[in-house]
């Protein structure tokens, strides 16, 4: 990508749509799928995607979001639910089945922010050099869940 044209909202949306099959999402139904957040939380909306394709995701992930993400999956598998405390959506997301892009621009032509709800380092990265200025990145809202499991052991007289 040229250097001029990477902040470009029009830029970067064509290179999600081409280059990782990203389909653009109403505003409506980004709200309604995600009940955690409200239309005031998110401010200078440009467009937002999501990525669905598993095989384009795991492209996109890094080693270490690999393999948090079949501890992820093994839990859920041993325990044959879905945690009850967490939607449904975000259990798509945390176990890379989904990612959600949203971008943000002031002047509605040039990126200035994003909001990305999935694992995707490779991704993070591109749109982190799409834009000039610095942003933290926040963590996986799972991400505590992956920690206890890494350090879970059984216990008890079935265990030993």
């Amino acid at each position: 990508m040229d250097i001029k044209n990477n902040s470009k909202i029009e830029a970067i949306s064509k290179y999600l749509i081409e280059k990782l099959s990203a389909k653009e999402v109403a505003g409506d139904e980004f709200l309604a799928r995600n009940k955690d957040i409200y239309e005031g939380e998110i401010e200078d909306i440009a467009a937002i995607y999501k990525i669905e394709d598993e095989n384009i995701i795991q492209s996109l992930l890094s080693e270490n979001e690999k393999s948090e993400i079949e501890i992820i999956m093994k839990h859920l598998n041993e325990n044959n639910h879905i945690e009850e405390d967490c939607s449904l959506y975000m259990n798509e997301i945390s176990t890379g089945k989904l990612i959600v892009i949203i971008l943000e621009s002031k002047d509605k032509i040039n990126l200035s922010g994003f909001v990305m709800e999935g694992n995707g380092q490779k991704l993070f990265d591109y749109l982190m050099s799409c834009i000039d200025e610095p942003i933290e990145k926040v963590s996986n809202q799972l991400d505590e869940l992956i920690e206890e499991s890494r350090n879970f052991r059984p216990y008890g007289k079935y265990f030993n």
